[in-house]
């Protein structure tokens, strides 16, 4: 294969952010679709020649960087952040939230509710949005 399986992780992990990023959404790159689009093929194409990766490379650009194709697949193409992905995101937030804190709790009063959100959930989004900045934007 034209990919390692040592770097499949991190490639994929790459092409997350780059799906997720939008100009409404902070902290990746520039706020405009164009800017997010070279952020996200400068740092592939960086990744790739650093690592000596050029059939990944080609493929990559051609199949899914090039102006046209990666508007297709990443979340920036419209003005809004697309709903039904967000529904689903705030699905999954509001099940996690049940699991993990309210086990014991059917109808969970308010101030219950919001007590676990800053105290409990809220520093651990802080580590990962720290860490998503520091490592990689």
């Amino acid at each position: 294969t034209f990919c390692p399986s040592e770097f499949c992780k991190h490639i994929i992990e790459m092409m997350e952010w780059h799906f997720c990023t939008h100009p409404l959404i902070p902290g990746y790159s520039h706020p405009s679709a164009v800017g997010i689009r070279q952020w996200a093929v400068h740092q592939m194409y960086t990744f790739c020649w650093e690592h000596n990766l050029c059939e990944l490379w080609a493929y990559l650009w051609e199949d899914i960087n090039q102006k046209g194709c990666f508007e297709l697949w990443a979340r920036l193409a419209g003005d809004k952040i697309p709903q039904l992905k967000t529904t689903v995101i705030m699905e999954s937030h509001w099940r996690h939230i049940k699991i993990d804190y309210l086990t014991h709790f059917s109808k969970p009063q308010v101030d219950l509710l919001i007590w676990i959100l800053v105290i409990k959930l809220a520093p651990t989004y802080y580590k990962e949005i720290d860490h998503l900045l520091n490592d990689f934007g």
